[in-house]
């Protein structure tokens, strides 16, 4: 397992134990995918990755497809990555469909 994913994993295993178990589980799941996708950029660690990762991460072809509520669940998955991790603010927000949409039609 590549260092990123293990610091991930380790993070969350104290926090996917607790609350609500389906809940905490697809989070989970979304940070590690959010971390397979910082390491496919080149990120060797969780100090590595900064919002520049998040705005890229939004924009691939999966995320950037997904409803409005569904990409607001990633953004919550990751705020609470940022919050174990010990980083400092909160991840860049993703856009909504509609200013998606006026970004698509100003190119």
């Amino acid at each position: 397992m590549k260092a990123l994913l293990l610091e991930i994993h380790r993070l969350t295993q104290g926090y996917a134990r607790k609350g609500g178990k389906d809940n905490r589980a697809q989070q989970r799941k979304r940070m590690l995918a959010f971390g397979e996708f910082c390491i496919a950029q080149g990120a060797r660690s969780l100090g590595e990755v900064g919002g520049k990762h998040v705005i890229r991460y939004y924009r691939t072809e999966p995320i950037s497809e997904l409803s409005d509520r569904t990409r607001e669940s990633h953004y919550y998955a990751l705020k609470q990555l940022w919050k174990l991790a010990g980083k400092q603010g909160f991840p860049p927000k993703p856009f909504s469909a509609e200013r998606r949409q006026m970004q698509k039609q100003n190119r």
